[in-house]
């Protein structure tokens, strides 16, 4: 017992000392420990979120590709065909064909290629309207369809408003 005592009093100072830092860096090795499963639990959240959002954001360009837009499709063909009518240039072109004395060459080349001017900007506002549709109609579905996501996630469901809003759309 002497003995313990005796070792106990000479090495007092380099016990405590090593028992601290031994401890703290326990400690410290506990923290990291506790912080790394914290990251690992929020990425695994964070996929899971992110897998709900992909497939989410999936079915909302579907909605979009296969429901919206080609409702919206024919009132923009039915549009473009009013406002580029090429009917009376052709008509004009088949009365001159038919009756050669009608119209001259000059006046044919003239609706030739005006009937080329009027086809060619028919077929680029065509080509410029469906991009610009599409990407209205992605945009608004994809905002509906957001807010729905958000209604639902916080299990408040959906208001009657955003339904009968993406009803609109579709």
């Amino acid at each position: 017992m002497l003995y313990l005592r005796d070792l106990w009093r000479r090495h007092r100072r380099k016990v405590l000392v090593t028992a601290g830092v031994l401890g703290s860096g326990y400690l410290l090795y506990k923290l990291y420990d506790a912080h790394k499963r914290r990251l690992i639990d929020l990425e695994s959240f964070g996929f899971h979120y992110v897998d709900r959002m992909q497939l989410h954001f999936e079915n909302i360009q579907r909605i979009a590709d296969t429901t919206t837009l080609p409702h919206a499709m024919p009132h923009l063909s039915c549009r473009i065909a009013e406002d580029l009518n090429l009917s009376h240039l052709m008509e004009r072109l088949v009365k001159g064909k038919d009756q050669s004395n009608s119209l001259s060459s000059l006046e044919k080349l003239e609706l030739w290629d005006s009937l080329k001017i009027l086809s060619f900007t028919r077929m680029v506002v065509s080509i410029w309207a469906v991009t610009i549709l599409s990407l209205y109609i992605r945009v608004q579905v994809n905002i509906l369809g957001r807010y729905l996501y958000i209604d639902i996630a916080r299990g408040l469901g959906s208001s009657y408003l955003l339904v009968s809003a993406l009803h609109f759309y579709l």
